[in-house]
């Protein structure tokens, strides 16, 4: 079985290139992740792990996730075996995805999506969250124990 579930922070953007012939979209990048333990000096070593995503999801890579943010990655790990121009044989290990999650939020400090996606302007509805009248000052209203139904 060969199945890899990696969580990490992206060193930097995605590359996206398309297989010729094909034209099949292939998103490269590299996943920073902190190593379980904690050394002497309270510092932690970080592995960088090359991750090569293809199809719809290097599309979506390539759109939507940027440097430093968190992703899940889960695919296969992949080596590729290859010789130099001078004869040397080398390889190179990698992680194969097939499915990408973006784990934390895309926005700035706004909290509001419209105004970033709009700025300057002012949505015409403001959500009010005011309490129902009739409840009490935590949220709750008094309910007789003959109303329940079990």
């Amino acid at each position: 079985m060969n199945n890899v579930v990696l969580i990490g922070r992206l060193t930097k953007d995605p590359e996206l290139r398309y297989i010729p012939g094909t034209g099949t979209p292939v998103a490269t990048f590299t996943l920073a992740i902190d190593r379980d333990y904690t050394k002497k000096d309270g510092s932690k070593d970080t592995d960088f792990i090359p991750i090569e995503v293809m199809g719809k999801s290097a599309e979506f890579c390539a759109n939507y996730i940027a440097k430093g943010r968190l992703v899940a990655i889960q695919g296969s790990i992949r080596v590729d075996r290859y010789q130099t121009q001078s004869g040397e044989n080398r390889t190179f290990t990698k992680v194969s995805a097939r499915n990408v999650q973006a784990l934390d939020s895309n926005r700035s400090k706004s909290e509001n999506p419209y105004v970033e996606s709009h700025p300057g302007s002012q949505p015409s509805f403001e959500p009010s969250f005011e309490p129902n009248q009739g409840l009490d000052p935590n949220g709750f209203q008094a309910i007789d124990d003959d109303d329940i139904p079990f």
